[in-house]
């Protein structure tokens, strides 16, 4: 079986499992996402294992880690999304992909959130990254950790985060606010406001605590 064989079979499972009527050609539009967005895809699945940047055969690669990383799933099924979201706000097959990706991986990344390459997941159960949010390059986020929204269901509200921001576990975001480049949001912290660039923030609520440029 080759790569590509082998997500297709990992693809066609997940359906199969999760629902008792899967919408028919499901599984061959996501392959065909899969091919269209692979580039960014292939940047997540480097950040995540940096040794497989150097093979040529990216679909083998794929398809040996698929079935045992439940942090390169939740990616996966985000830029598959994410390419259908681009290409038909409004396709059916949306919500399908979005509960696959929540069901299998415990975390919850909405196709509509716009997030660079490299988008690293690291112990992933129990993310959430809420709709409309701009989100940079090389974006290291843990386990627990809510970028949301103050008001439910606000249809205003989104995040702009920088490049090479990482947001460590149980950390908890809300609002309309902007994070510059190399910004770190400790454990457990919860940010309401606005974050400059090269600094850290912790506390409750999060304050300034390091810049990175003294």
């Amino acid at each position: 079986m080759n790569g590509k064989e082998g997500l297709e079979g990992f693809l066609a499972k997940s359906f199969e499992t999760h629902f008792t009527r899967p919408p028919e050609g499901v599984v061959r539009r996501a392959l065909e996402l899969y091919e269209q967005e692979k580039e960014l895809i292939a940047t997540d699945f480097h950040s995540r294992y940096p040794a497989t940047a150097d093979r040529s055969d990216f679909d083998e690669v794929v398809a040996e880690v698929i079935e045992i990383d439940a942090r390169v799933q939740a990616t996966l099924f985000y830029r598959i999304a994410r390419g259908l979201f681009l290409r038909d706000a409004t396709h059916a097959f949306l919500p399908y992909l979005a509960y696959l990706m929540r069901a299998k991986t415990g975390a919850e990344i909405y196709y509509s959130a716009d997030i660079g390459p490299r988008l690293n997941v690291e112990h992933g159960m129990g993310i959430v990254i809420g709709p409309r949010h701009r989100i940079g390059a090389d974006f290291t986020i843990y386990q627990g950790v809510t970028l949301g929204q103050r008001r439910v269901n606000s249809p205003d509200e989104r995040m702009v985060i920088g490049d090479h921001c990482t947001i460590f576990s149980g950390a908890k975001l809300f609002g309309t606010i902007t994070l510059g480049d190399h910004v770190r949001v400790a454990a457990n912290a919860v940010l309401l406001t606005d974050a400059e660039s090269h600094s850290t923030y912790a506390g409750v609520p999060a304050v300034k605590v390091k810049d990175h440029r003294k």
